[in-house]
């Protein structure tokens, strides 16, 4: 832009410069180019730096009086650049090694702080240092210069060293302190201690171990306790004023006490103290008991004899007795056995027992205290919990009858052990950082990219992988933004070349032609461009044209110079403005010379072809940037500005700049990566009491619980947070009414009775499938007398003996299953009802009007399910098969299927097919066996079996010149072919259903055809012809039919 000269006082006036104007006949040269890049970066005594300058002819001279153009040596010329001498030696350093000790040196009475660690004493470094020659390699050091050589030791602070530290050993488990009869396994006692301070700095190692264990000391030899029981005494009448808090007359019968002595003795039968048998013998034995002083009416009794011996059989039984005294042998009342059983019986004491594993195995259990830690320091929230374990399953004992008895009668602890393993956890393992890729951009603002790959798959749960891409690959990676110097590689040329005139015109030598010249891509530095470098690098859309159409001016034409440069065009693009660009004249023409043509071009400014707007644009935020070493925590994200020009294209900032545009991005924000944090759990809880009191499904159950949740790329937790473990197996001991006796009538057949039942003690696996079976007494002497939740024994009741012809109820049934209300399977919330009834047993029905009711009772219930039912069915075994319900869960029951849809059981025909060769048909209806037709009657039914006209057709062995039909002698009778003679076929119209099969309605239809085809011929044949035919050479020949035993015929 043209300002006022004013301004321009202070500045350096252009000095002017000589030159030579061409006259119209003399040659015209171009300028001189730029100087090229130096060849060499330094000169020696093989390599000398040279420059390059170039000019060419643009008009030739004319024939007469002009100046000729110089040869071709004379338009190039060279001088010398980078005259210093290159350094053929030159001294090169390794990296520093590590700080070593350095005993000539006395160690720091104080530790000082450098580099944030604590230094205890001053260590050496080295490095190593060699002289190198260029494009050689190593070579002696006397070719270097030695004032120039580097240091290669220098001082440094050593660290610390760091000792292993360990923490005191933990006090040993306890040992058991009691015996436990049957026990043999070996028992141990541990203790483990931790690190504290892991070794560093060349401190020492941790070599002690972190565990011990030892075995317990060989425990006590169990001594075996008993009681004994003494007899009982007499019974002691209780007075009726103790009886009910209130004073009455002096009793002399009736319910009483009677008490017995123990003692505590060793199994040898020498004596001991009761302490003895309190801490070993189980459960103190009743010292009294209710007894009965018989009053006057009363059923006496003599006490029950001594148990007969047994023979030593395990399945043997063994039988006491007692008798009815006095009176009471006269007694009818007395005389009830089920009342007062004069024999009692028992099994003989069994010493053969079976052991049994029951139930599943336990979780894998790890040892108590034996945890693998991890680089043997104990880490809140980073133990591993793995290695080998144990499980247990649990073992029953069963006597020879099959009853549940303690465990330590089968020399057994109560348990299977079985070693197992926990497999440790394995984290993700990522590759080290790649090498930062190139900048996304040749030229402005991109982003540049490094990254880590997967090496290892996590598994076992260990710390996860941050997450896959499309090949399941992990990849880590790092993004910052980066900015390539738009200049940085730019496209050089070679002057052009003298122009080539394609149609020379000797006389002449002018006229069009191609020019051309050489376009490389350099890599610019600060002293220009220096190094060829591939072609890629640099932008392909700016590269310049290699060769262009020329004119080379006649002798006397004017000669004008190259085009200068454009102008830029006014911003914003617009049509309406344009750009230009002009040339000056070189040499003028002569007077009959081509004058000198218009020196300005223009053209109009179109948008993003020769004129462009330009705006700023910013890169995608860069990942967090940590500090050095940090690993997570606080960082920043950056971005860069970049320019971008209308066509979408990065170019130079200061083509932004220049235009004063306004930047109102945010270039820097703070970020956080998130730490990875471990899942840490809680110790296991103490095992549980055990879910059942006795029998064989009871399981202890211990947890942990999730004191702090992973973050990040942290560990997992584990899904098993719980574990459980067999209890051991203890028998169910509970009180159970025995059966009633039958009804017993005092001095009558029939009437109004009483009848009775025992309580015996019972044991069970607690599981609803065992059926439990009689033990004796004394092993339910510890449990209160209870039956069905109730205390009071119900052993006598009033029955009735029905007399003949009189009604009578029967027994309550047992209850049923609870029954939900329920639709489509879904509960309507209703509740639940069990059912139980009492039969009406009717004798004689002429009786019917004074019989009861029957008698129904109902229960609510909450622990029913809602069930579908379906009805089942067989196959068909001849004319029946089975049906029966079934309910969802697979269980067969009688109700709960709908009747209305109950299949048939039963498909016999009525009235039954009894006709020779018939049969009872699906449909139930009356068919022939194969072979045979039906005959029906006017009535539909099925009258008799009539056999089928068999055909027999001859085959090779029996070929014949005719066809036989033979016709049923009897109907009953089979045909007799003779196997192997013929093949038979069997004519049956009729199908199983009754109607008439398809081929019987194509036969009809084809005999039908057959005979209009009759007719038509006899009709063609009698009828008279117009012309009659009269060439006899032309007879027609007779068709002759024979048959050649082919069955199609």
């Amino acid at each position: 832009e043209e300002v006022d000269r004013q301004l321009c006082r202070d500045a350096i006036f252009p000095i002017p410069v000589a030159c030579d104007a061409p006259c119209p006949k003399d040659c015209v040269l171009s300028t001189w180019s730029t100087w090229s890049s130096c060849s060499h970066t330094c000169s020696g005594k093989t390599t000398e730096g040279k420059q390059i300058r170039a000019r060419s002819i643009l008009a030739y001279a004319g024939e007469e009086g002009g100046i000729r153009c110089p040869n071709s040596s004379a338009l190039q010329e060279v001088r010398s650049c980078n005259e210093h001498p290159c350094t053929v030696y030159h001294w090169q350093t390794g990296p520093w090694g590590q700080c070593i000790e350095d005993t000539s040196v006395s160690s720091f009475n104080t530790t000082t702080t450098w580099n944030g660690e604590a230094s205890c004493s001053v260590g050496m470094q080295t490095r190593k240092v060699i002289c190198v020659r260029v494009n050689v390699g190593q070579v002696g050091p006397k070719k270097c210069p030695e004032s120039l050589r580097p240091e290669t030791v220098r001082p440094c602070l050593l660290p610390c060293k760091k000792d292993c530290i360990v923490t005191p050993y933990s006090d040993w488990t306890s040992c058991p302190s009691s015996c436990k009869e049957g026990d043999s396994s070996i028992r141990k006692q541990s203790r483990h201690r931790v690190i504290i301070q892991l070794p560093a700095n060349g401190g020492r190692d941790c070599t002690e171990p972190l565990y011990e264990e030892k075995a317990c000391d060989a425990p006590q030899v169990c001594q075996s306790y008993r009681w004994k029981t003494h007899k009982w005494r007499r019974c002691q009448l209780v007075p009726w004023s103790v009886q009910q808090d209130s004073p009455g007359a002096q009793e002399g019968c009736g319910p009483g006490r009677q008490a017995r002595a123990i003692t505590c003795r060793k199994q040898d039968g020498g004596q001991a103290g009761i302490h003895e048998c309190l801490q070993y013998a189980g459960p103190v034995p009743a010292l009294t008991q209710a007894c009965q002083i018989p009053c006057q009416d009363d059923c006496q009794l003599t006490s029950w004899s001594k148990f007969s011996s047994c023979n030593g059989d395990c399945g043997a039984v063994r039988t006491r007795k007692r008798t009815l005294v006095g009176k009471s042998k006269k007694k009818e009342k007395c005389k009830n056995s089920h009342l007062y059983p004069l024999i009692e019986t028992q099994y003989c004491p069994c010493d053969k027992y079976n052991a049994q594993p029951v139930g599943n195995w336990s979780d894998c259990i790890l040892p108590e205290g034996k945890v693998e830690v991890l680089l043997g320091m104990k880490v809140q929230g980073d133990i591993k919990e793995c290695g080998q374990g144990y499980r247990y399953q649990a073992m029953a004992c069963y006597d020879q009858n099959g009853r549940l008895v303690e465990t330590s009668r089968c020399n057994s602890h109560g348990y299977i052990e079985e070693a197992c393993i926990i497999p440790c956890p394995s984290d993700c393992k990522l590759s080290e950082w790649s090498n930062w890729s190139r900048c996304s951009k040749s030229c402005g603002s991109g982003v540049k990219v490094r990254s880590k790959w997967l090496r290892e798959k996590p598994y076992n749960g260990g710390r996860p992988c941050p997450k896959l891409d499309h090949v399941n690959q992990a990849q880590v990676y790092e993004v910052v933004p980066c900015h390539s110097d738009c200049n940085q590689y730019l496209w050089v040329t070679e002057p052009w070349s003298i122009c080539k005139v394609t149609f020379v015109n000797m006389r002449e030598n002018c006229g069009e032609g191609v020019q051309t010249r050489k376009v490389r891509c350099m890599q610019n530095t600060a002293d220009g461009p220096s190094e060829h470098v591939e072609d890629y690098l640099c932008d392909p859309e700016e590269m310049p044209l290699g060769s262009r159409v020329c004119k080379l001016p006649c002798p006397e034409d004017c000669v004008i110079s190259e085009w200068g440069p454009w102008t830029r065009c006014v911003l914003p693009c617009n049509q309406s403005s344009f750009r230009q660009r002009s040339a000056d004249p070189i040499r003028q023409p002569a007077d009959e010379g081509r004058s000198c043509p218009n020196a300005v071009e223009k053209e109009p400014c179109n948008l993003n072809k020769n004129c462009y707007h330009y705006d700023y644009n910013v890169t995608d935020w860069s990942t967090c940037q940590l500090s050095e070493k940090a690993v997570c925590g606080n960082g920043i994200k950056t971005r860069m500005l970049d320019c971008v020009r209308s066509d979408g294209k990065s170019v130079d900032l200061k083509y932004c700049e220049e235009l004063g545009l306004e930047k109102n991005w945010q270039m820097n924000t703070s970020c956080m990566v998130e730490c990875p944090v471990n899942c840490q759990l809680s110790d296991w809880s103490p095992w549980s009491e055990c879910s059942q009191t006795c029998g064989l499904t009871g399981k202890m159950i211990r947890r942990r619980t999730v004191t702090q949740p992973f973050q990040g790329d942290g560990r997992p937790c584990p899904s098993l947070m719980d574990q459980s473990k067999p209890c051991p197996v203890k028998p169910c001991y509970q009180w159970q009414y025995g059966q009633w006796s039958p009804c017993q009538v005092q001095e009558a057949q029939c009437g109004e009775g009483t009848r009775t039942r025992n309580v015996s003690c019972i044991v069970s696996d607690g599981s609803a499938d065992d059926f439990s079976k009689v033990v004796d007494e004394e092993f339910c002497a510890d449990i209160e007398l209870i039956i069905d939740g109730n205390k009071n024994m119900v052993l006598e009741e009033t029955c009735t003996e029905p007399c003949p012809g009189d009604c009578y109820l029967k027994d309550w049934s047992s209850w049923s299953l609870c029954q939900l209300t329920c639709v489509n399977g879904e509960d309507l919330g209703f509740g639940g009802i069990q059912v139980r009834s009492r039969a009406v047993i009717i004798q004689e029905l002429e009786n019917q009007h004074l019989c009861p009711e029957q008698m129904l009772e109902t229960k609510s219930c909450d622990d029913g399910h809602c069930y579908e039912y379906k009805w089942m069915a067989s196959a068909w075994k001849g004319s029946s098969r089975t049906v029966w319900c079934q309910r969802s869960d697979g269980i067969n029951v009688t109700g709960g299927c709908l009747v209305m849809s109950q299949p048939d059981a039963d498909r016999s025909c009525n009235p039954p097919c009894s006709q020779p060769h018939s049969y009872c048909s699906e449909t139930k209806t009356c068919h022939c066996e194969e072979g045979y037709t039906e005959v029906m009657s006017s009535n539909s039914t099925l009258e008799q079996c009539t056999l089928i006209p068999v055909v027999v057709i001859p085959t090779v062995e029996d070929k014949r010149g005719d066809v036989k039909t033979s016709r049923a002698v009897h109907p009953t009778q089979p045909s007799s072919n003779p196997a192997g003679r013929g093949r038979t076929w069997f004519l049956q119209p009729f199908g199983p259903d009754g109607r008439l099969k398809t081929w019987v309605y194509g036969v009809a239809a084809g005999a039908f055809v057959l005979l209009i085809f009759i007719v038509s011929m006899i009709y063609l044949a009698c009828k008279k012809p117009k012309k009659p035919q009269r060439r006899q050479n032309n007879r027609l020949k007779p068709l002759t039919l024979a048959y050649d035993g082919d069955a199609d015929m």
